[in-house]
Formats: structure tokens, C-alpha cells, sequence
């Protein structure tokens, strides 16, 4: 009991069956992202410390490729789930008569408080870290939810989210083992044929991000968007802007917009529609002092918390803007901080002495507004990770394939706003030696990014700046890079490059193309 597998999988019914028959016998599951390649890949597999991984055949090669170059151990088993197989790897499928059919033993020590699994997490600092998901972390996540929303038995839930991720993790396939509902459960997300399979197969409930709902609104109608049956979609990130036409046109009877981490002792939760919020908290100063979240203030240009004469923090009051942190009492199952599997990744994570001397609270890392009625809103994240097509992405670890380059003398990645897109797209600050060949430099860029990292990692933005600024500490000074953006009349002159999604390559930004992203004409970043 208690050693760990990684499932490095694609959404399928056998990356569900394998994690849930794994939990039987004591077995942790790491959950990682499909999406990975070669470093990143190989810090979230060695992380893990696990004795085997279970892949599949379009994923063999991504191993493979981290393998030969020595990042991942050879004592780490292999094993392949699913019908394809390629007669070097042993598969699970062919080896299930050797199996038992006889139920496993009752494990000794196994309970609600054993841990379940791992989910991957960027949280605000640094690469992806393996958050502790036990037993009864897993079901009340899943509870909570369904209970929120008023999923049941009778439910049919499509799952186009990926399963590595709490979202579909825990919340959608949960919903099975906690109601008995049915889950659809498709590889990716197709915006072309969302509301088909919402018909073909009776679809009552769904999940969302923002970047799922900008994508079916910019889709071409179709007849089936009329003639499901979906009366819930829930999830995060659906915007204001957007949010009456999104329910007008497709006549969604129930939107669920809910905030929280994976690896965080609260949520919030909009069980009313209320549009654009995120969740609620009291306003009444003696039950809000009670509630075990909070917002405090932060300096937004450093990230630093504001604290008052006696050294605690500025709590702060309706209408204003802070950090939201999630009290942590060690008695108390539901409030306690579990963390990660590093002990140092949890302790970055704790504020100490905020609301009084002693105490501690789960840095969230996310910045929220709390208006006058009490209904909250998402902000921005702080730190050194930004969100971009539904995916948290580490500055530190793209600055890390980054920075041993040749030609880098110095170079910073950070997130900035484009237009009406969701979430913020990467953009580096890139300081190139003299007499650096650019159009070397940019091609040899190119290869290493794409190499290593997963596609929504790689910068859309690239800077050849003159100089990155750094504070008395000599950490990089983000705030105003992250201001000027990818405008080139705020960047004064410095080069910059624009990823070309359908190229795969860097371009030139010029004036024309810039008012075009701006404006969404030109998307395929």
C-alpha cells in the first residue's frame, strides 16, 4: 500500500477503471498531463516517485523521447492500456487473464483519510507540483458539486475536459461514483461536435471553462444547438461579457460558476446565475469573520501582503479587491491544508499570522473583487504562473528551456491580455548577446519550444528587449513588461514576434497584424 503508479493517459473509460481499481489495492494514482513532452514530462513522472507508469500507444513515444535522453530512470516500469500495443511493452489488456478474478482482501490501514491520488498543480509558483487528493477530498469535492447543482442519477454528463485535471477529475467523473450518474466521456473537446454528441447521446449535463464557451459562440450554428437536452453547464471562467448571450443562444436553464484550486481548503461557489460572479461571501462583518474565506489586501505591483502596526493583515471589506485565502484549522477534515507531496511546496503555500498571531491560511494566489452585495469575481492571478487555453502554465519552467539558449543573455516569460481571449497568452522578454544572427536565434527558439514544451506552453509573444530590469534582490522586475504587452508603440521600438499557430513559427509583429489580434480578426495564436 502506498506505492505510486503514473497514469499518463488520454481521456478514455481505462484511465477512469485503472485509477479506481488502483485505489482498491492502496495504490496512488499521479494524474499526468497528456500534454507534456521531454523535461516538463519527466519533472511531473520523477516527482511523483513512482514504480510504473501506464500509457498508451499515441503516448509511448513522448516516454520514449524522455527516456533516451536519460531524464526519466529505466527501473520505471512500462505498461500500456488499451487494444494497441507494440509488442515491446506489456499490455494490461492481453495480461488481464494472469488477473484474479476473486475480489482483492480488505487492506488494513486503507480508509477515507488514505491518500487517492495525485493531481498536478502549477498553483502561482513554479512547475507543476503534485497536490495530495485523499479519500475523502476526492468524494467531498465531488459531493459538493453535484449538490450545488442538483446533479443525479438521471444525469447523462459529457466530459470534453481533460481527466489528469480536477475539473473532469474529480468533479465530472465523480459524479458518477458519487450519484450514479452517466458519463459520455469523448478524447477532446470539438466545438463542431459539442451539441451532436449533446443529442446523440441525451447529454443533460456538461462542463466548462471560459475558453470552452468562447469556442461554441464563435462556431458556426447548427440545428442540434437547439434540440438537446442540456439543462446544466458548470465550471469556471465564463466571463460577464459573454455570459446572457451564451445562455440566450443555446438555453442553458442553469449555469454553475464555482472558484477553487485542487490543492486548496475552499471554494466558492454561484448557485443563483448571478452573472459574471464566481461565488459569494457574506457581507455582515460578524458572520464574514466567521466564514473560512477571506479576502486580504495585496500590493499588486509586488505581490507582497499588506500588513497592519501589529503585523497581521488588512482584511478586506465590500467593494474592494485582495487575495482570497482559505482559513486552515489541522482539526478540522474539510479546512485542513494537505498540500503537496513536497513539504517545502506546501510551507510556500502558508500565510502565517494574517487575522491573528498563530494562525495560518491557504494562499490561493488569485486575486478577487467582492462587491457591494457580496457576490465575488475573478481577477487576475499573481505569481509565476498565467492561464492560457484552460491550462496553468509555469514562467519558471518555460524560462528554464529558455534561458540555456545560446545567444540568451537574460530572458523573463510572463502573461499578457489579448483582446477578448480568455485568460492571459505567454510573452518573453528575451535580451539576445551583440551580434546575435536574429533570424538564427528566433529559428533555433522555435525548435527548443516546440520540443519541449506542450503547445499552449509556448510563448505567443516574443520581445527582444535591450534591457529586463531586476529589483535590489535581482529578481526579474515582470509588472511593467507585463503592461506594455505585445504594443508596439508602448515597447519603444523593441522587435517583437507573434506566434503563428497554424505555421508553427515565430512572425514579425507589424502594426496591421497587432490591431488584427487585438480586434480577434486574426485568432490562430
Amino acid at each position: 500500500m502506498g506505492d505510486v503508479v503514473a497514469l499518463f493517459m488520454e481521456n478514455s473509460i481505462d484511465f477512469f477503471a485503472i485509477w479506481l481499481g488502483l485505489s482498491k489495492i492502496g495504490v496512488v494514482s499521479a494524474f499526468i498531463n497528456s500534454n507534456l513532452k521531454l523535461e516538463p514530462l519527466a519533472h511531473s513522472i520523477n516527482v511523483s516517485k513512482c514504480k510504473s507508469c501506464i500509457t498508451n500507444i499515441n503516448l509511448l513515444p513522448m516516454f520514449k523521447a524522455a527516456r533516451e535522453k536519460n531524464l526519466i530512470s529505466d527501473e520505471i516500469h512500462v505498461f500500456l492500456a488499451g487494444t494497441q500495443v507494440d509488442g515491446r511493452h506489456r499490455s494490461l489488456q492481453q495480461d488481464l487473464h494472469l488477473f484474479s478474478e476473486d475480489e482483492p482482501p480488505v487492506i488494513d490501514g486503507l480508509n477515507f483519510r488514505s491518500v487517492l491520488c495525485y493531481i498536478y498543480t502549477s498553483g502561482t509558483t513554479g512547475n507543476p507540483k503534485p497536490a495530495v487528493i485523499k479519500h475523502f477530498r476526492y468524494f467531498w469535492i465531488a459531493m459538493g458539486a453535484g449538490k450545488a447543482f442538483g446533479i443525479n442519477k438521471s444525469d447523462v454528463v459529457y466530459i470534453t475536459m481533460p481527466m489528469y485535471h480536477s475539473a473532469a477529475g474529480i468533479m465530472g467523473i465523480g459524479s458518477l461514483i458519487a450519484f450514479g450518474s452517466t458519463a459520455v466521456i469523448r478524447k477532446k473537446f470539438s466545438a463542431s461536435n459539442f451539441w451532436k454528441d449533446c443529442v446523440k447521446y441525451n447529454v443533460t449535463a456538461t462542463q466548462y471553462i471560459g475558453e470552452i464557451c468562447r469556442y461554441l459562440l464563435a462556431a458556426n450554428p447548427c440545428p442540434e444547438e437547439k434540440q438537446h437536452n442540456v439543462r446544466l453547464m458548470w465550471g469556471n471562467g465564463l466571463r460577464g461579457q459573454i455570459w446572457k448571450e451564451f445562455v440566450g443562444r443555446f438555453g442553458i436553464k442553469k449555469i454553475g460558476e464555482l472558484y477553487g484550486s485542487t490543492e486548496g481548503n475552499s471554494n466558492i461557489v454561484n448557485v443563483d446565475n448571478h452573472v459574471g460572479a464566481c461565488g459569494f461571501m457574506p457581507i455582515y462583518p460578524h458572520i464574514g469573520s466567521l466564514y473560512p474565506v477571506r479576502l486580504i489586501k495585496v500590493d499588486r505591483a509586488t505581490g507582497e501582503l499588506e500588513r497592519d502596526k501589529n503585523g497581521l493583515c488588512v482584511p478586506c471589506v465590500p467593494g474592494e479587491t485582495g487575495e482570497m485565502v482559505g482559513v486552515i484549522k489541522e482539526k478540522d477534515i474539510l479546512l485542513k491544508f494537505e498540500g503537496y507531496v513536497s513539504e517545502g511546496d506546501t510551507a510556500k503555500k502558508i500565510y502565517r499570522d494574517v487575522f491573528k498571531h498563530g494562525d495560518k491560511v491557504f494562499a490561493s494566489g488569485d486575486i478577487l473583487h467582492w462587491d457591494d452585495l457580496g457576490y465575488l469575481y475573478f481577477v487576475d492571478r499573481c505569481g509565476d504562473t498565467f492561464r492560457w487555453k484552460g491550462e496553468n502554465v509555469s514562467t519558471t519552467e518555460v524560462e528554464g528551456i529558455l534561458q540555456p539558449v545560446m545567444d540568451v543573455e537574460d530572458a523573463t516569460v510572463y502573461g499578457v491580455t489579448v483582446g477578448k481571449m480568455e485568460g492571459r497568452a505567454g510573452m518573453a522578454g528575451i535580451v539576445v548577446k551583440d551580434g546575435t544572427d536574429v533570424e538564427k536565434f528566433i529559428a533555433d527558439i522555435t525548435s527548443r519550444l516546440t520540443e519541449n514544451l506542450a503547445s499552449y506552453a509556448i510563448p505567443v509573444f516574443i520581445r527582444l528587449c535591450k534591457e529586463v530590469d531586476r529589483t535590489g534582490t535581482f529578481k526579474l522586475k515582470k509588472t511593467d513588461l507585463q503592461k506594455q504587452g505585445y504594443d508596439l508603440v508602448a515597447c519603444k521600438g523593441d522587435p517583437i514576434y507573434y506566434w503563428s499557430a497554424a505555421e508553427k513559427s515565430y512572425k514579425p509583429l507589424t502594426d496591421k497584424m497587432q490591431q488584427d489580434i487585438d480586434t480577434g480578426v486574426y485568432d490562430r495564436i
